[in-house]
């Protein structure tokens, strides 16, 4: 192949790449929470948005950094677990790899789909025959393992991106009406930035998508570190402009309704009275194909990350297809409970993974720099505990920094990682000046 081919070829991939990182990040939620940030903030919506960007979109892109230099082969499909002891790390992943597959967040898929896109158009359709229907297509879609991220980026994302174009140039051209120039929220604005992009817990999501990234990076013929590194950066790079833009124009569009609506509207009611008043009846179609369309390429992704995990716990005694049928069917029974009260059981469990995840992402893109494992498994339980004590309320908490908007183990597990990182080094720095003393 010429130099030009090469060139070409990388471009596709890359491209396709970013697509599929960027549908598989954007679920329901994150059409949701753009467009609420902008209501309560106003014309201040441009701040609230970079402390969005912050904690959604970077966090996200960290998370699929970390596939760059984990072997998947000997330390698992879990990029962040592979300098953890090997049960936490085997507890870490199949906590988080069933809370994101077929306990909460692949059927909350169909289940949001459900009521935002199926309800409204159609409001005597039988949510188990839709939940059926639905994982259906993501059977199809998911069975065959090497084809996923193709057909998500190839296929899906194209649909959903012009779609989710139409509804933001029409409300960029048309605004709803003036912007509050006070923002609702006792909170500053910033702050409530990093706190709606927190509760997507993208994060979690990304690190179990980094496998699936990875191995579609490495099928492509880019074997190397460099080469990987290079599709990587690009791919995330595509997914993090595209991102951007539609969260952007999500947020602005809330903005302009910030002074037409009533303040106490709820999230998923602010989207659909926002659709209907830039499109009216159209608008409510439209919301239903870009919710589709999300959900879907959320649920393939995740199905096919699930699937690929349990067969490597199994060891191979369950295979991929089996289990993407299995995860497809647990799903279609748990979808039909509702969203409300999935995220009611799930919650908790994810306010408890997610910082762990979160300190796991941040110390495995510095891991050349740390010298010892303990480093992690120190900052892994500190996070999990305070993760815990925020569950159950417990009241110093509360009054910790960051605590109001939902950080309060931040700065408790920076100090004791920083700690456990300086002491680690010191004692690695005198083995090592033993050694040679002893060596001479």
């Amino acid at each position: 192949m010429n130099k030009t081919n090469l060139n070409e070829k990388s471009k596709m991939d890359f491209m396709v790449i970013g697509f599929a990182i960027f549908s598989m990040l954007f679920g329901a939620g994150n059409l949701i929470f753009p467009p609420f940030l902008g209501f309560m903030t106003g014309s201040a919506w441009i701040v609230g948005f970079i402390g969005y960007v912050l904690a959604d979109i970077i966090l996200g892109v960290s998370g699929i950094m970390t596939s760059l230099d984990h072997d998947y082969e000997k330390d698992g499909a879990v990029s962040i677990s592979s300098r953890v002891d090997k049960r936490i790390g085997l507890l870490l992943g199949l906590t988080m790899i069933t809370c994101i597959g077929p306990a909460v967040v692949i059927p909350r898929t169909a289940a949001t789909t459900f009521e935002i896109s199926i309800l409204p158009l159609l409001p005597n359709f039988n949510p188990l025959v839709f939940s059926i229907i639905f994982f259906l297509i993501v059977i199809a879609l998911t069975i065959t393992k090497s084809k996923v991220v193709d057909v998500i980026g190839k296929v899906l994302t194209p649909i959903l991106l012009v779609s989710l174009a139409i509804l933001i140039i029409k409300g960029i051209a048309t605004p709803i009406g003036d912007m509050s120039q006070v923002p609702q929220i006792e909170n500053n604005v910033f702050a409530e930035g990093i706190a709606q992009g927190y509760q997507t817990m993208d994060a979690l999501g990304a690190v179990a998508l980094a496998a699936l990234v990875m191995n579609s990076i490495i099928s492509k013929g880019y074997t190397n570190r460099a080469e990987k590194r290079k599709i990587l950066i690009k791919s995330n790079a595509v997914a993090a402009i595209f991102l951007i833009l539609v969260y952007g124009g999500l947020c602005y569009i809330g903005a302009t309704a910030s002074t037409s609506l009533d303040p106490e509207i709820g999230q998923t009611l602010l989207l659909t009275t926002l659709t209907h008043l830039i499109m009216g009846y159209w608008g409510k179609v439209l919301l239903a194909i870009i919710v589709f369309f999300a959900c879907l390429t959320t649920a393939v992704g995740l199905t096919s990350v699930a699937a690929e995990y349990y067969e490597e716990v199994s060891k191979g005694r369950l295979s991929y297809k089996v289990l993407v049928v299995a995860i497809c069917a647990i799903s279609t029974v748990i979808s039909t409970v509702g969203v409300s009260d999935i995220i009611k059981v799930a919650g908790p469990l994810l306010d408890i993974i997610y910082p762990v995840a979160v300190t796991l992402i941040v110390l495995t893109l510095m891991s050349n720099k740390i010298k010892s494992n303990a480093v992690f498994n120190i900052s892994a339980i500190v996070a999990c505990l305070f993760g815990v004590m925020n569950v159950l309320k417990v009241g110093f908490i509360q009054s910790l920094p960051l605590a109001e908007v939902g950080l309060s183990w931040v700065i408790p597990v920076l100090i004791v990682s920083v700690i456990s990182i300086v002491v680690t080094s010191s004692k690695s720095n005198k083995d090592e000046k033993l050694k040679d003393t002893q060596i001479s």
